[in-house]
């Protein structure tokens, strides 16, 4: 067994590879920074983990983590994590991926957990995605750092991390160290790894209700969680600068047209002017109001009539003149 599973709090092996675990505190050949794998310095703290990304006959090993939340569906994220080969290692690969699942894993197998692996699991999981990499992990001396980009489905509360690809399947930097099996070993220490929110996964000609912009009756305020809802849509169209924002305000369907036209223009000039104050240019602002001509819900309900209270808006691109 993995001592990773009694050592680490909150991190585990799902699979029945041996995940290790090392830490300055260990008197063991699981110390740092020299252990039987080699000599490395922990990047951040006093630990990391330590694992096999290539083996003979397919063996693999991963590290599994439960994440404080579950993740926001169509939302982005960035994976980053550091990772250095180990001296003791005959090679080097190009492959580490992530994945995620609903519920913790635990698969009866030593072997790369392929999509078809994971695909037949009862828990949900998602399809791995690769760190993306201009060449071979093969420092021995300094940690590398990568990252990668991920967007939410919305059930994923657990992180896997691993080479899920056979050895067939992977890019293999053989050191002409290993003289007696035509397969080598690629050994790594992983340190540093963190999941950072980045925000919604907005896609230009798409409809979108702003999160927690739903107003009190007769009223056009924006309260904290409007706020920064509104913060997530200027930092995407600040990193986008050729988009622009159409936004509509919506009342519910108390009041006269006329009323309800007016109220509506006003909560979408509220949005407007609170995106001009972050700092986004006039000339990608747009708004109009809508009065209660098109309802999310006819149903008659207060509920209904909360969630008919809305502002929404599109991103489009600048057509050039």
């Amino acid at each position: 067994m993995s001592n990773l599973n009694k050592d680490a709090e909150f991190w585990s092996a799902p699979t029945l590879g041996t995940t290790d675990y090392f830490n300055e505190c260990s008197k063991t050949k699981l110390g740092i920074p020299m252990n039987f794998k080699g000599k490395q310095e922990a990047f951040e703290g006093n630990a990391y983990a330590g694992l096999y990304l290539y083996a003979p006959k397919d063996y693999r090993e991963y590290i599994q983590v439960e994440l404080s939340e579950t993740l926001k569906k169509g939302h982005r994220y960035s994976l980053k994590l550091s990772l250095s080969l180990s001296e003791k290692s005959d090679g080097a690969v190009m492959e580490i991926g992530a994945a995620f699942s609903e519920k913790p894993l635990s698969i009866h197998t030593k072997r790369q957990l392929s999509n078809a692996t994971l695909e037949s699991e009862i828990i949900k999981t998602t399809r791995p995605e690769q760190f993306l990499t201009n060449g071979f992990y093969d420092d021995k001396t300094e940690w590398m750092h990568i990252e990668l980009e991920i967007i939410a489905k919305g059930f994923e509360r657990y992180l896997i991390l691993g080479n899920f690809k056979s050895n067939g399947g992977t890019n293999y930097l053989d050191f002409g160290k290993n003289r007696t099996s035509t397969e080598g070993y690629s050994y790594y220490y992983l340190d540093n790894i963190m999941l950072t929110y980045v925000g919604p996964d907005y896609q230009p000609n798409q409809t979108y209700v702003l999160n927690h912009v739903n107003f009190d009756f007769d009223r056009f305020e924006l309260g904290p969680k409007a706020r920064k809802s509104l913060k997530d849509v200027y930092e995407h169209l600040k990193k986008h600068p050729k988009l622009k924002v159409t936004i509509s305000g919506h009342t519910d369907h108390l009041g006269s047209e006329e009323y309800n036209e007016v109220l509506s223009n006003q909560r979408a000039n509220t949005v407007a002017k609170y995106l001009r104050k972050l700092g986004l240019e006039n000339d990608r602002i747009s708004y109009i109001g809508y009065g209660n001509k098109i309802p999310l819900d006819s149903t008659l309900t207060d509920k209904a009539r909360r969630k008919n209270r809305r502002v929404e808006f599109v991103m489009t691109e600048f057509v050039d003149e």
